[in-house]
């Protein structure tokens, strides 16, 4: 018994060394006029997060916020011996409601301050044009082109009748990812999946092309009808670089990171 008393002594002993050395360690930190200079702008830097915003079945991811992680930053800019903005580290605040804890709901755009949208198409004319000119994009996938070769696409298993074949293969392609497209009622079978539903925002065709090109705007989740054609594609393209949006992966769209 004495010996463990003694044993439970040290440890007892140790952490309270460890302790009062940290907080004498933060104390002369905070003494510190560089570490004082990151504190002074700490809130100057904060920007808060955004929740996601759900009406009904449908969800428009939130965006992570941002503030200064003074301790890293501290450690950055100590070897320089000066305060340097860009050697600010930042650390991301999730957002308290957030898309991971409502996978039921449908991701129908996403976050507009990320001035973004994202394609899903299948026309493999449009693809290759993509491809070509290095433009990220989403492709609705089924057994018969699972194993085509995508420098810039995503794939979505969109083949429900062979769905756990093509997942295997997206695995073994290490292309497996947490989309579900939403169409023909499949919302539950997606669930089931524990997958993230997705269903665009926007269906450009070109029998409506003059109605719909137009309205792009930022968070767009843009579906291209396999009828639209390369002609009418490439004025889409033009307009939403016209508009001064940028085409990303639709992971990045909806993603609440900044990154």
């Amino acid at each position: 018994m004495n010996k463990y008393l003694r044993i439970a002594g040290i440890l007892s002993v140790l952490c309270f060394s460890f302790y009062f050395t940290e907080q004498a360690a933060l104390f002369m930190r905070s003494q510190d006029p560089l570490y004082e200079s990151i504190v002074a702008v700490k809130e100057e830097y904060k920007e808060e997060s955004i929740n996601a915003i759900i009406k009904d079945d449908y969800m428009i991811p939130g965006y992570s916020g941002i503030e200064i992680n003074v301790d890293k930053s501290f450690q950055n800019m100590k070897y320089l011996g000066y305060y340097q903005t860009a050697s600010l580290v930042f650390d991301e605040i999730k957002p308290e409601v957030s898309v991971s804890e409502n996978k039921d709901k449908i991701i129908y755009r996403g976050n507009s301050l990320k001035q973004s949208v994202a394609l899903i198409l299948e026309d493999e004319h449009l693809i290759a044009y993509l491809e070509e000119m290095g433009i990220p994009y989403s492709v609705l996938t089924t057994q018969e082109n699972v194993d085509t070769h995508r420098a810039y696409g995503t794939k979505i298993n969109n083949d429900f009748t062979n769905y756990d074949a093509v997942e295997k293969a997206l695995k073994n392609n290490k292309e497996n990812n947490e989309l579900c497209y939403i169409k023909n009622n499949n919302k539950d079978f997606c669930i089931e999946k524990k997958k993230l539903l997705i269903k665009e925002t926007l269906s450009v065709s070109k029998n409506d092309f003059s109605k719909t090109y137009n309205k792009v705007s930022s968070g767009d989740i843009i579906y291209i009808q396999n009828n639209l054609g390369l002609a009418n594609f490439k004025v889409l393209l033009e307009n939403i670089e016209f508009k001064g949006l940028k085409i990303i992966s639709l992971q990045d769209l909806i993603s609440e990171s900044r990154e």
